[in-house]
């Protein structure tokens, strides 16, 4: 059982990677005026991308660290819970249930997709920074990098909306740190 969920925390760290990529060529070619249909696929890229991360958080419990069971299942429990909140709030959005005041600060929907996406942060700076000797090399300091920087995201998000700077500092990890840090991870994993 626990050689299945490593393999497929390992399969899902590859999707988080690739959909991270495609998430930031979507973003790029929507902000260089290349049509609203390219923030739709930058919006589905991101639910993908975020969506895979829950195999890798069971992965990183399986294969365990520094942390005594019931913290680490709390967190892992916290931590999928962020992801699937995050994950329903931008479905409502793709699906156009919703919608978001981006040049304000983050209310309604939009605020508790921040605070999710804040929580998915946490978890990750702290799973990497306590996981055990398994994750190698300086994965674990870009891991803990990436996950305050995804903090910083949503509570950028929260102070002043999605064109506040605290935002854009903090999108640079979520856009570009994390599909890196997935990559990595999921090389890690393939090993095992």
């Amino acid at each position: 059982m626990g050689r299945d969920i490593v393999s497929w925390a390992a399969r899902s760290a590859w999707v988080v990677a690739g959909a991270g990529v495609l998430g930031l060529v979507t973003i790029a070619l929507f902000f260089g005026g290349f049509g609203a249909a390219f923030g739709t696929l930058n919006d589905i890229s991101l639910l993908v991308m975020t969506l895979a991360i829950v195999p890798v958080m069971a992965g990183f419990y399986e294969l365990g660290g520094r942390t005594p069971m019931t913290p680490a299942r709390a967190s892992l429990a916290i931590g999928i819970g962020a992801v699937l909140a995050w994950c329903a709030i931008q479905a409502l959005l793709i699906a156009g249930a919703v919608s978001f005041m981006y040049d304000k600060p983050a209310s309604g929907p939009f605020a508790i997709e921040a605070v999710a996406v804040a929580v998915i942060g946490l978890w990750m700076a702290g799973a990497n920074l306590l996981a055990g000797p398994w994750l190698r090399g300086n994965v674990r300091w870009l891991g803990v990098v990436t996950g305050l920087g995804i903090v910083v995201f949503g509570a950028g998000l929260l102070i002043g909306g999605a064109y506040d700077a605290i935002t854009f500092v903090g999108g640079v990890p979520y856009q570009v740190l994390l599909p890196i840090w997935a990559y990595l991870v999921a090389r890690q994993l393939k090993v095992r």
